[in-house]
């Protein structure tokens, strides 16, 4: 059989199972293709019924928040109009009140005082009444802007007992704007269909199909299903594929249909361009055999005629042809010794990198174990923190239960627990900071501050803490005015001075120098101490990060107060910087702030007194916090009335009739909100005013008290002088009006 016909079997027998392979697979991706596609559709039904019900419960949210306003509560509905308008978006969403009766109280998408319609959605209302459980409606005509609209119903009680209803009002273009803010397709349609199969809102063709009926087996099919696929005409007349699911909140389902030629376009453009491959390499494979068979027929005649002449012990003449392997081939013995060097090249070449990469994976290794060896040096001195306070509050505490104690014991007693009371304290406030700085969630309470009177007021707290009394502090500052929180801008300074206190041998002298520098206030700490090393300089601001410490771990700490010190400037929009000549050639850390010019002098105020005998209830379910708390207000002469739950405050409050509730939010049998809501709801009580005491104090946290009423807002844990300005302040507020 001649080369050329075995040639040509060889690509058939090639091909041939290729081209069924082939076939099979275009088909699998045809499939595979057209569930992707389908896959993506129903994701997208699912995403957008999440933005339907979080938009829901976001109303939701916002008419509970409401239903416990004080002004509600107190039948002033003007003021609870502005209240209930910050909730608006208008022009598509806003907040009306009504009675039991259906009235509508007010409507913020008209002005306050605006007559309304007497009666509206009574029906809705009287089944909300009766419930207790918010309503969500189906599309309805709106009584004050005439357009169709959706709304949803929520109950609340006002503190005279009296019964309204909260409702939230949705306008056609809200929904379209939430449920189709994803980017999809310019020929996908999306749909929210209300439970009576009309539209809500549609992507296309909206103002023709607002309110008319859906596709009947669009609505037969969700009817029976939480969630599918159905292939239909839509009302276009466009071959689709439609997705739906339903709203649990709203009870409403939502449909994306997407036209089955789009789908399936995938799948083909995957056939189309495999066949053409297909194709082109049969031909090529034909041509391919017979160019190749020409060439190699005669190359094989000059190889055999080369074999001919070196089998007869003549030197064959060298060949060239189109086939590298042909023309190499009378040379394979002479190129011999250079074939087995270029191998052994690339052996060692192997070797190389095989090489490369085991040192790179022991370093990789060396640096995981030094980070490993970090978290354990962390937790260990952590643990080191921890325990030498425990340890002297442990004493201390033992030493206060032997009998007889005289009275200098007690005294050192008491001042040992509570300045290892603080240093725990500061511990875990800075672990927490660096947690909130890094998160972003630190807000600053800025006001004028000048850096000169920081650092004294510094300076003077450390002296009082005996921490200065190894070293000689120095103060060159000037007056340097910056937009700055007080608090954290004393945090900045106590980590500086602190750790310049720490790293300096005895009797060292610590300079501190501030002023201005060309717009900028600079404050610069400078110590003799045992410096920085340089591989110190790049991590110094990381959290974790700090030098080796002394063999006596006295100069130990958790390596988290200048990436505190770094975070917190950041937020002021200012910088730190560190140098060091070297070890043991001391320190120098260097920050700036923007300035601002120095502001006129204002009187500073300070709160009264408290009077004696003022009755306070403190509600507060931890045992040791109430009763600490509890004798710190006595010491402020306050009459003090314990509860430690919601219910048994509600009846001391009662009988009591106290001036003032401090009431803590998290009860074991109710919440503090659901407490204040029950005491607004009780006239004989609703006039006294309540403060806050929460773990929680975020922005948001305190905008949640006080909608639900609260006049004040502690966070936990707060300082002695603290509690007292602030009943001293609402009660003298609430002495005025």
């Amino acid at each position: 059989m001649r080369i050329r016909t075995q040639l040509l079997l060889l690509a058939v027998v090639i091909l041939l199972p290729a081209l069924i392979a082939g076939w099979v697979a275009l088909e699998k991706i045809r499939d595979s293709e057209r569930e992707t596609a389908l896959r993506g559709l129903r994701e997208t039904v699912r995403a957008t019924v999440l933005i339907v019900d979080r938009e829901a419960q976001a109303s939701l949210s916002a008419m509970r928040a409401l239903g416990n306003s004080a002004y509600l509560h107190a039948g002033d509905y003007e003021s609870f109009y502005a209240q209930a308008a910050e909730f608006n978006q208008m022009p598509d969403a806003w907040m009306l009140l009504l009675d039991a009766d259906g009235t509508q109280i007010l409507n913020t998408v008209v002005p306050y005082g605006t007559k309304l319609r007497p009666v509206v959605a009574l029906d809705l209302v009287k089944k909300v009444i009766a419930t207790q459980k918010p309503l969500v409606s189906d599309l309805v005509q709106g009584s004050v802007t005439g357009k169709k609209i959706t709304a949803i119903f929520a109950p609340t009680l006002a503190g005279s007992g009296k019964k309204y209803v909260l409702a939230q009002a949705f306008s056609e273009d809200f929904w379209k704007k939430k449920a189709f803010a994803a980017i999809l397709p310019s020929d996908w349609l999306v749909g929210v269909i209300d439970r009576n199969g009309k539209f809500i809102a549609r992507s296309q063709n909206s103002n023709a199909m607002l309110g008319k009926p859906a596709r009947p087996e669009l609505v037969r099919a969700a009817a029976l299903r939480t969630e599918g696929l159905i292939r239909h005409q839509t009302l276009e007349n466009v071959d689709a594929y439609d997705a739906f699911a339903h709203s649990e909140l709203t009870g409403w389902t939502i449909a994306v249909a997407a036209p089955v030629q789009t789908m399936e376009a995938a799948g083909r453009r995957a056939i189309n361009v495999a066949l053409m491959g297909m194709v082109i390499a049969v031909l090529f494979a034909i041509v391919a055999v017979m160019a190749f068979g020409t060439n190699l027929i005669w190359a094989i005649e000059r190889v055999r005629r080369s074999a001919r002449m070196l089998g007869s012990g003549q030197k064959p003449p060298p060949i060239s042809t189109t086939l590298k392997e042909i023309t190499e081939l009378n040379s394979e013995m002479v190129d011999a010794g250079a074939l087995l060097q270029t191998e052994r090249s690339f052996r060692l070449a192997a070797e190389a990198q095989r090489e490369n990469l085991l040192v790179n994976e022991k370093a990789a290794r060396e640096d995981a174990q030094g980070q490993n060896k970090a978290k354990d040096e962390f937790l260990a001195m952590l643990g080191h923190e921890l325990r030498n306070p425990l340890a002297a509050i442990s004493g201390a505490t033992a030493l206060l239960g032997r009998p007889a104690l005289d009275q200098d014991r007690l005294k050192r007693c008491i001042d040992v627990i509570g300045r290892q009371n603080g240093h725990l304290s500061r511990i875990v406030d800075d672990l927490l900071d660096v947690s909130r700085l890094l998160a972003g969630k630190i807000d600053l309470e800025t006001q004028p501050l000048n850096l000169q009177d920081s650092i004294d007021k510094c300076v003077d707290a450390l002296k009082a803490s005996g921490r200065l009394e190894h070293v000689d502090i120095s103060i060159n500052a000037n007056s340097a005015w910056i937009l700055g929180d007080p608090v954290r801008i004393e945090q900045v300074l106590n980590n500086l001075i602190t750790n310049a206190i720490k790293f300096s041998p005895t009797g060292a002298k610590v300079v501190i120098s501030a002023g201005l520098e060309r717009n900028q206030a600079m404050v610069s700490v400078q110590d003799r101490g045992i410096g920085l090393s340089e591989d110190l300089f790049s991590k110094i601001f990381e959290p974790f990060v700090q030098g080796p410490p002394a063999a006596d771990r006295t100069q130990a700490g958790l390596g988290i107060g200048l990436a505190l010190v770094k975070q917190i400037l950041d937020l002021h929009h200012g910088t730190v910087t560190a140098s060091s000549a070297g070890p043991n050639m001391g320190s120098l850390f260097v920050f700036r702030i923007p300035s601002i010019p120095a502001p006129q002098s204002q009187a500073q105020t300070e709160h009264a007194p408290a009077r004696a005998k003022r009755k306070v209830v403190l509600v507060e379910d931890n045992e040791d916090a109430r009763v600490s708390m509890s004798e710190l207000l006595r010491t402020y002469g306050y009459e003090v009335f314990e509860a430690i739950n919601g219910s048994t405050a509600l009846e001391i409050i009662r009988a009591v009739q106290p001036e003032i509730v401090l009431l803590d939010i998290g009860l074991p049998d109710m919440s503090g909100y659901e407490v204040a809501q029950r005491l607004r709801n009780d006239p004989t009580v609703a006039a006294i005013p309540l403060i806050a005491l929460t773990g929680y104090g975020l922005q948001s946290d305190k905008a949640t008290t006080r909608v639900a009423g609260f006049a004040g807002h502690l966070s936990k844990p707060a300082k002695a002088a603290e509690i007292q300005r602030t009943i001293e302040s609402i009660l003298s507020k609430h002495v005025e009006l």
